[in-house]
């Protein structure tokens, strides 16, 4: 995972200053997300103190409109600024590969296929360009998030933020794990993939000849099998994850309950005030949310390094000495 990290910072080159405000900006949305957890605990205390008066409602609208103003132009301006980094990444690397291609040897493309370079400037850049830059601010972001939420939770109670430490712990090595899983079949996908796009490009561009010589049946059961074998890559891919991601899934809803539930047993034993133990009742839907966004997002994480490590090999393409 962090060498995926790495790998898509490098490949970022001049739009790393667009993905680290990006970072940022996703940061603060979680900052003014927390207005809204404020404004929940004050109403429960001004109930509980019996301020039922309009003055209560609207402080707390207050908190709420500053909560969805901040995190909409927040994630206004990282999405902004992700699309600008995603697109600007592809297409710098668009143009040094075309550059590339200027000084191969002439005899190059008899032992390669030009379909295969359509291939990788189009459907893995494309890939790149659309994923790379959302799955490093999400996973970056989530997890600060999710790492502030828990400092939070503890200096509040320790008690409960020991059950979110867990949580994320477990989440964290459950995800790892299946990474670790994805990692060996995710290069053998991309390569279906791209073996795919290369087929029917050189179909298409090879339809006259289909025609004039009667091998459409020949070249279309070509293609159909290239379709055949990237949608059982894609399908095995799928099938090797989606225990783990399930099992994912069934950690947080424990978690959230156990936080819940031991919320309730500590009020029971009057060791946690009301409010806090109505607060973490509340909180116990909403803390894992950003953990949940970062872990979701991870699911990309080992096409996304195929992709950019098959773009990356086009810069191991041997030039004439000019």
């Amino acid at each position: 995972m962090i060498e995926t990290f790495r790998g898509i910072w490098r490949f970022a080159g001049k739009e790393q200053r667009n993905i680290r405000r990006s970072v940022i900006a996703c940061f603060l949305g979680a900052v003014f997300h927390m207005f809204e957890i404020a404004a929940i605990y004050y109403t429960i205390l001004a109930l509980l103190d019996g301020k039922t008066g309009p003055a209560t409602a609207w402080q707390a609208l207050g908190l709420l409109a500053v909560s969805i103003l901040g995190s909409a132009v927040t994630k206004y301006f990282s999405q902004l600024q992700q699309t600008h980094a995603g697109y600007f990444m592809a297409a710098n690397k668009r143009v040094a590969i075309g550059q590339r291609m200027k000084s191969v040897p002439m005899g190059y493309f008899n032992d390669n296929s030009l379909g295969e370079l359509t291939g990788v400037c189009t459907t893995v850049l494309d890939n790149v360009e659309t994923v790379a830059p959302m799955v490093l601010v999400t996973m970056l972001g989530g997890m600060l998030n999710a790492l502030v939420f828990m400092v939070m939770i503890l200096i509040f109670d320790w008690r409960i933020g020991l059950i979110v430490v867990a949580a994320t712990a477990v989440y964290l090595f459950i995800t790892s794990a299946m990474e670790q899983k994805s990692a060996a079949l995710a290069p053998h996908r991309q390569k279906s993939e791209a073996k795919l796009v290369e087929a029917v490009l050189e179909y298409i561009q090879g339809m006259s000849v289909v025609k004039a010589y009667g091998l459409d049946k020949d070249s279309g059961q070509a293609v159909q099998k290239t379709v055949d074998e990237s949608c059982e890559k894609a399908l095995g891919l799928e099938h090797s994850v989606a225990p783990w991601m399930g099992l994912r899934q069934i950690t947080v809803r424990v978690f959230a309950v156990a936080l819940a539930v031991c919320a309730l047993v500590l009020y029971s034993g009057g060791s946690l005030p009301l409010t806090r133990c109505l607060l973490m009742l509340v909180a116990s839907f909403m803390l894992y949310a950003e953990l949940e966004s970062a872990g979701n997002m991870a699911d990309n994480l080992q096409m996304l390094g195929a992709s950019m490590d098959k773009a990356n090999s086009i810069d191991d393409t041997p030039v004439m000495d000019i």
